[in-house]
This record gives structure tokens, sequence and C-alpha cells, in this order.
């Protein structure tokens, strides 16, 4: 909201992908910095934030340096930032066919893919790891 405000000052090369008509909206909106201003860039995001996900690492990336967190992964994990990606990735991959394909072996057959509750809590201890060193650096 700061940014979108005017109230944050971002690197040039910061995108938040603004289309022409929201745009338009926010300048018709009202004054700059106006509660009507502040309304309309709120309805922006939370409309922008409704269709994004940033579960993969690269998106999760993306997100943080619109508002000025750049390099998160290399600055949080310096030693093996790829390797804590390809943990996470390895998850959300896991999760969207779980959520999108009833979670059905990729390998014919049509038989669902198997996990055990090592696997869940696997996942959630990785999670939680990932995200606690991410948020001391945010």
């Amino acid at each position: 909201m700061d940014i979108l405000m005017g109230r944050l000052e971002v690197a040039a090369s910061t995108k938040v992908g603004l289309s022409f008509s929201t745009i338009g909206k926010l300048l018709s909106a009202g004054p700059p910095g106006s509660a009507a201003m502040e309304l309309a860039a709120r309805s922006y995001v939370t409309e922008r934030l409704g269709l994004e996900t940033y579960q993969r690492p690269d998106d999760i990336g993306s997100a943080l340096s619109m508002v000025g967190i750049s390099k998160i992964w290399s600055t949080a994990f310096p030693s093996d930032a790829g390797a804590q990606k390809t943990a996470l990735g390895v998850i959300v991959s896991r999760r969207n066919r779980i959520v999108h394909q009833c979670d059905l072996d990729p390998l014919p057959g049509g038989t669902t893919t198997p996990i055990t509750s090592d696997d869940a809590l696997g996942a959630i201890s990785t999670i939680e790891r990932i995200v606690t060193v991410l948020d001391q650096h945010c």
C-alpha cells in the first residue's frame, strides 16, 4: 500500500504489474494521498493477492522484491539457497497435484500417490523452517 500511495520509494526495477485500467482508476479515485485513492489502491491489492498464490520459491522471491526485499533466498540461505528452494518446490508440486489432480500418480494406472504421516510432518517441518528463516529477513 505504501508503494502504491507514494509513501515508500522502491528500486526502479521493482514491478507490480498495474494494468492501464487500474492506473486510470487510481488516478481518478481522488487527489493523491486521499482516502478515496487509498481505498482504490487497497481494492487493487486485494484483487491481485486473490489471484496470486506466491507458493513457488521464485514467486516468493518476486513478491518480496516488489516490496523492496531483494535476493531473499541467497540472503536467507547463503550456502544452500538452491536446496531450500528445491525442497519447497517439491512440497508445492505435491500440494498442487493433490488439489488439482486428485493426487493421481503420473504413471499409468490411475492410483493415488502414497503419502504417510511422516511425509506430511516432514513437509510441515520444512515449510516452518523455511518460513522462520525468511521471516528474519523481512
